[in-house]
């Protein structure tokens, strides 16, 4: 996926606007969703993979595509691998684990 902002230094709070984002697609009305989904699609270019952040940004990309990981464990993974091309199988993996995880 080519990302022109790829090149840029990264924000320093991610988390911060990840979460103002994420406030704005639930609030959002039909014609707002695209365009805050691809704001979204942005910003997780620059959230590393593990840790909370990546944990809570694989929690929104199974929640938006209805896929529960507790019971869909290799569509999760395949979803997650989707939603971030340059996701290893590894990191899928490890990243529904610990929903799993959490939720059980």
């Amino acid at each position: 996926m080519f990302n022109p902002l790829s090149n840029r230094a990264k924000p320093a709070n991610l988390e911060a606007l990840q979460a103002a984002l994420q406030a704005a697609l639930d609030a959002a009305d039909q014609d707002e969703l695209a365009g805050l989904r691809r704001a979204i699609r942005i910003v997780e270019d620059f959230v590393p993979a593990g840790g909370a952040a990546g944990v809570d940004w694989a929690r929104n990309v199974l929640a938006l595509a209805g896929i529960d990981p507790r019971t869909a464990e290799i569509k999760a993974v395949r979803e997650l691998r989707t939603a971030r091309p340059g996701l290893s199988l590894k990191e899928a993996v490890a990243l529904v684990k610990a929903l799993t995880a959490q939720a059980g």
